[in-house]
């Protein structure tokens, strides 16, 4: 076997690349050479050691595909589609992200097996310094669109693959990943590869401009296309622009069509749209009847004429404007409206009901219930059913700031009113949300001290920033959430009982997931929601089955979670309980006694959570445990106080002899 000279120096590496590449019958591309001469010296690899990709486990992976939600899902979409037009003839689409992680693919069902074989899977790590030189580590290098075929690989064992590769950027010109088509056994001409190129950057383009308007769709988007030529949507050039008319975001093809007139991509960000178009934002308005219209025009900064089109969303829409009506396709918005809420469950229509009474009426809210049962989605619900709705709803979590912070946070401070301030200052949550609603989510964290402070704020209706003079005033409606149990707290001297009756104006409380008769309606909203760029995507029966039969101890937030990752991992057109991860298939796994095919026998532990059963579970727990309060709230996930609690309710009493 051949292996390369250790250490090697420039011109043995440069020796050593000739020789390979006559012994391969490859001509190198100028990213191909550097690509190889990077493997050699920078990374030391052999091309004819063994090597493994790196694949992350499920745990990993699921943490990596939460940080990366937004670009998966718009992402998703575009992988899909290129998908479609190159399974056939034998090509795998794969959606990577900047380091050369697997987010999604989509594997030719012919050469399934033969690619996940080859590290053509979800959760594998292709950077160029772990693999050499390969389509998606060089693309991501070399920040071009590039084939690596065949022989080009530098690790024989990849010899086998061609792919086209092209890289994908954000709104502020840096790399967000890349998009690749790969082929297992590919002919030998390379020139065959090219347009399947061309598909993948189409596609590679579609999902930028789709990331672009996701990113910006509470803004002002420029869309520049040639006035003299086809359009190529390759070419299409989107700027994102704020209410001040200043460049906040641009898609790629807007940033290499201006490149030799700026130093940098953040050079383009930050001017004026009129030093960039010629037109102030008011006279591009006026010319497009806000959005309605597209205009041609000379760019200053080109001797060409464009087309310009400016897409207005519909909370700046100018009242001028008189276009028809659209019939619109079911649409999502991020934070769904309270009507979907309630789905078909008793307690939660009762609640929204409720919600719906004091919605107008400024009184305050105060949402409870186990982590992860949709505080905070109903908290924003209520705002915009309310007459607030087109104000600020501001979210401040009291556990995930600092003490030492979270005052700062909350009421702002003047510039140079601290060491390490910031000199212009900053305002505080409560001036943020004024005219709208604040929410304080994990209200039982907030320092006392600090609860002294705001029940003064709440009872004046003013707030004054640190360092200032003048108090402000507010006009707010105050809506907070806990999952703990406040009374105990106030017993404990950890939560003052008067700024509580401030606080609880009206109670929700909202019941857990495994409590609800809805679970069904859940499932298929938050899929409907999921699987809106991935069409022709359901779940199986028995994988819908085994969803309702878990007990959901994250409740919804853990239920988005899992349905999340199994949409990005399911390579087929049906999700079954194989897409869920590896703890939950390990528990549906050890429920053996079905009654019927695909249904699950209740564990035991699930009675805890049905009202009938729950004193009986109870007695039984306690016997267990020998009355031992402390292993009973354990085994039952609950805390002391409730153990305590439901004990009085159902009039339980220790026995003497119990120990």
């Amino acid at each position: 076997m051949k292996h390369t000279p250790h250490p090697m120096d420039v011109s043995s590496a440069q020796s050593f690349m000739s020789t390979e590449f006559q012994l391969r019958n490859i001509q190198p591309s100028k990213y191909i050479a550097r690509s190889w001469k990077r493997s050699l010296l920078n990374y030391g690899l052999d091309p004819y050691a063994f090597n493994e990709v790196e694949v992350l486990s499920s745990s990993e992976m699921r943490s990596q595909l939460q940080l990366r939600e937004t670009f998966l899902n718009t992402g998703k979409c575009g992988l899909v589609g290129l998908a479609n037009r190159i399974a056939d003839v034998g090509y795998s689409a794969i959606l990577t992200d900047a380091t050369g992680l697997t987010l999604a693919t989509s594997l030719s069902t012919q050469e399934e097996s033969l690619s996940k074989q080859s590290g053509l899977l979800i959760g594998a790590r292709w950077a160029e310094n772990q693999v050499g030189t390969n389509g998606i580590g060089t693309c991501l290098i070399e920040k071009a669109p590039l084939i690596i075929h065949k022989a080009e690989h530098f690790y024989a064992s990849h010899k086998e693959l061609s792919c086209s590769v092209t890289p994908i950027f954000d709104p502020m010109g840096e790399l967000l990943g890349c998009l690749n088509a790969s082929c297992i056994g590919a002919d030998q001409n390379k020139h065959h590869q090219l347009m399947t190129l061309k598909m993948v950057m189409l596609y590679g383009r579609m999902i930028e401009n789709s990331y672009l308007h996701t990113s910006y769709k509470n803004q002002l988007i420029l869309s520049i296309k040639s006035a003299e030529s086809f359009f190529d949507i390759t070419q299409e050039q989107l700027i994102a622009i704020n209410e001040k008319g200043t460049i906040i975001g641009a898609n790629h093809a807007a940033f290499f069509c201006f490149m030799s007139h700026f130093q940098s991509h953040q050079s383009l960000l930050g001017i004026n749209v009129e030093q960039f178009i010629g037109l102030s934002l008011d006279s591009l308005l006026s010319k497009t009847n806000g959005g309605n219209n597209a205009v041609n025009v000379q760019l200053p900064l080109l001797s060409e004429n464009v087309e310009i089109t400016l897409k207005v969303p519909k909370s700046k829409a100018l009242p001028l404007s008189q276009a028809e009506p659209k019939v619109q396709s079911k649409t999502f918005t991020k934070h769904p409206p309270i009507n979907e809420l309630n789905g078909e469950d008793a307690s939660m229509q009762q609640l929204v009901r409720r919600a719906l009474l004091v919605a107008d009426k400024d009184i305050p809210i105060m949402i409870t219930g186990e982590t992860g049962t949709g505080k905070e989605a109903f908290a924003r619900a209520i705002h915009e059913s309310s007459p607030r709705a087109d104000k600020p709803f501001v979210a401040l979590n009291c556990a995930a700031i600092p003490e030492t912070l979270i005052e700062s946070e909350l009421f702002g401070y003047l510039g140079g009113s601290f060491t390490g301030a910031h000199k212009k200052g900053m305002k505080g949550k409560l001036e943020q949300a004024n005219g709208g609603t604040l929410f304080l989510d994990e209200i039982g964290d907030m320092p006392v001290q600090l609860q002294t402070r705001l029940l003064r704020v709440l009872a004046e209706r003013e707030t004054m920033p640190l360092g200032g003079i003048e108090p402000i005033a507010l006009d707010l409606q105050v809506i907070s959430a806990t999952h703990q149990d406040l009374k105990t707290l106030i017993e404990l001297k950890e939560f003052r009982e008067d700024f509580y009756y401030r606080l609880n104006g009206m109670v929700l409380k909202l019941p857990a997931l495994r409590e609800r008769s809805d679970k069904s309606f859940i499932i298929d909203n938050i899929l409907e929601r999921e699987c809106m760029a991935v069409h022709g995507l359901s779940i199986a029966d028995d994988a819908k089955r085994a969803l309702e039969s878990y007990f959901w101890p994250g409740n919804i937030r853990q239920l988005i979670s899992v349905i999340k990752y199994a949409v990005a991992v399911c390579e087929g057109a049906e999700i079954t309980i194989n897409c869920f991860p590896d703890d939950l298939i390990e528990h549906f796994s050890s429920l053996t006694d079905h009654k019927t095919a695909g249904s699950f026998k209740k564990e035991k532990a699930l009675a805890k959570f049905t009202a009938c059963h729950e004193e009986q579970l109870l007695i039984e727990t306690l016997k267990k445990h020998r009355w031992n309060i402390t292993s009973v709230s354990e085994e039952l996930n609950v805390c002391r106080s409730t153990v305590y609690r439901k004990m009085e309710k159902y009039k339980i009493v220790q026995p003497n002899n119990a120990c």
